[in-house]
């Protein structure tokens, strides 16, 4: 019948769309069924300029995001005012504290704010709960995300509690060199305090410890890469 066949038609082109806006999350495409398309095709693309956030502590979370493009850094204040990084989420990832507080209703525990502009699919708290009820690949998408996030906080726990700063560092600072191919990283004292979830103090007196050491070299807003084997060594002793 026309009318079907034009309405087949108009699915097929909104999969087509929705599979290029989402390049970045195969697993979830490759285990979409019908009632999880139907959700991904209700969904807004919406966009955020760099610096917004998209959530605040304590704030209820009525919406379910996909990262088509940016970053966002999910982090938590302490008491005294100190900022410590959780993650970070990009394309083809999931925020774990917003699954959490959809699937129990509780507030977001923490603030998730756009590192630089984002573009994301903006998906309504009934679409999720629909699909999440419907769908056995969403549903299944959903648990393995949140199982490999829960193993990461858990790793990041135990580093906060068992770790001394000074190794948290060494090892921060390789993970971000490797990253970089070792070129200069572009960042203050500040912002590696906000990581680390320490202060700024601690954290200049420890990188003139490491120069000290021959390991970097600090500049203005930047920090180089002297010795991988010496940073490296402050780092192994993390594991003895």
């Amino acid at each position: 019948m026309p009318g079907t066949a034009k309405v087949l038609e108009s699915r097929a082109g909104t999969i087509a769309r929705l599979r290029r806006l989402l390049v970045s999350y195969p697993g979830l495409l490759g285990q979409a069924d019908d009632p999880c398309w139907d959700m991904l095709a209700s969904g807004q693309l919406v966009r955020a300029p760099a610096g917004s956030v998209l959530f605040d502590e304590s704030s209820r979370c009525r919406e379910f995001m996909l990262i088509a493009r940016g970053q966002v850094r999910v982090y938590r204040h302490s008491r005294d005012g100190r900022e410590v990084t959780l993650y970070r989420v990009k394309p083809g990832g999931l925020c774990f504290h917003s699954l959490n507080a959809l699937l129990h209703g509780e507030p977001y525990p923490a603030v998730a704010q756009a590192e630089e502009e984002v573009e994301a699919l903006r998906i309504s708290h009934a679409a999720f709960h629909r699909a999440l009820a419907r769908s056995a690949g969403f549903r299944d998408y959903v648990l393995q995300t949140m199982t490999r996030r829960m193993a990461e906080l858990i790793d990041l726990v135990s580093g906060v509690v068992f770790d001394r700063l000074e190794l948290r560092l060494a090892c921060w600072l390789g993970q971000q060199f490797e990253r970089a191919a070792g070129q200069p990283l572009r960042m203050t004292h500040q912002q590696i305090a906000q990581e680390l979830g320490s202060t700024r103090e601690v954290i200049s007196r420890l990188l003139k410890e490491f120069e000290r050491q021959g390991c970097i070299r600090l500049g203005r807003g930047s920090i180089h890469l002297v010795s991988t084997e010496s940073l490296g060594w402050v780092a192994r002793r993390r594991n003895g």
